[in-house]
């Protein structure tokens, strides 16, 4: 098609890379193919691009981006997790992209959101939307956290690694939570508490509060499915009375520190909640919980009660976003995404 140009977007997390490739002609993005990949697999990312590109593609594709789930300083970034070193620079230079950008995963969501249609959302609460900031966070194998600045007439993601943050008690219980984790790492952070390895810290915690350990039917359960899934389940069902507790601690956590992000960014456009884990405890975050937490703020409770908040479900839209991103390097706007489903 006349016009048309072709877009290579990336999501690289801590165990699997999702690889798009994109037509963009008139402000639309539509997707030619897609890849999953689990990085265990390859040595880096250079080898998952070798898997994706296909003979002689890498010379039309006009703009790329990866949202990648490490700061990226320099165009680079170090998995930790996986040693890897992605090296944007690198890897345009080897296969011969005119331009390769990496940007933060949670800067990629950011870009993409605003592509997403309604049905993408789940509404927990409507609040007022007024144009301003939005505040990001997303809860799954880490916490990612950021700050979509509107610059008057879009929204711009900023990274950050306020996951990173000092973790603060507001109760008895979280106060021992704290002195509970202290002991395990010494700095405690919100990421070790809202997260995947989170849930398990608070789950630990509860079974050696409550002074037993869990029956043997949840214990074959969490040995075979790993801890997070299984509490976050049995919690939702109300099975075990410590996973139960432990969700609960880890719903009001989320929302405090959701509320937290919303007062620094002032966010009056709303909060947008991503991650892995979000989606998959609805039932949990719209008990009420969360909620209270996030509008736990003092003389600001009734500010809070104002801000929309919803949870993002669909799982590609950091690949829509890094896309975007690319576009918008090339000096095009999208105004559509066409991507079916969620993986």
């Amino acid at each position: 098609m006349k016009g048309e140009r072709l877009i290579l977007s990336g999501d690289i997390g801590g165990t699997k890379t999702y690889l798009a490739l994109f037509s963009l002609h008139d402000g639309v993005l539509d997707a030619v193919r897609e890849g999953a990949y689990q990085n265990e697999r390859y040595s880096g990312p250079d080898e998952v691009l070798r898997d994706f590109l296909r003979v002689g593609e890498a010379r039309a594709i006009e703009g790329a981006s990866f949202g990648i789930a490490c700061p990226v300083v320099g165009n680079r970034c170090v998995l930790t997790n996986l040693k890897w070193t992605v090296d944007g620079n690198a890897l345009q230079a080897g296969f011969g992209l005119t331009k390769l950008t990496l940007i933060n995963d949670l800067e990629a969501i950011g870009w993409g959101v605003n592509l997403l249609p309604q049905q993408d959302f789940f509404v927990l609460q409507q609040g007022v939307e007024r144009h301003g900031n939005a505040a990001l966070i997303a809860a799954g194998t880490g916490l990612g956290e950021a700050i979509l600045f509107w610059d008057g007439s879009t929204h711009v993601p900023s990274a950050s690694e306020g996951g990173h943050t000092d973790f603060g008690p507001r109760d008895k219980t979280e106060t021992e939570l704290l002195g509970f984790l202290i002991g395990k790492y010494g700095h405690v952070s919100y990421e070790r508490i809202v997260s995947g390895m989170g849930l398990e810290n608070i789950y630990d915690f509860v079974k050696a509060r409550a002074g037993f350990e869990e029956p043997g039917w949840l214990k074959e359960r969490i040995a075979a499915e790993g801890v997070a899934p299984v509490v976050s389940e049995e919690g939702m069902k109300g099975t075990d009375k410590n996973c139960v507790e432990a969700l609960r601690l880890f719903v009001s956590i989320y929302g405090a520190e959701a509320g937290n992000l919303a007062l620094k960014a002032l966010a009056t456009h709303g909060v947008y909640l991503g991650g892995g884990i979000t989606p998959k405890i609805l039932n949990a975050l719209a008990s009420g919980g969360f909620l209270d937490s996030f509008e736990d703020k003092g003389r600001f409770r009734e500010f809070m009660k104002g801000l929309p908040v919803r949870v993002i479900l669909n799982d590609r839209t950091g690949l829509i976003g890094a896309a975007n991103y690319a576009a918008r390097m090339l000096g095009e706007t999208v105004r559509k995404v066409s991507l079916p489903g969620n993986r």
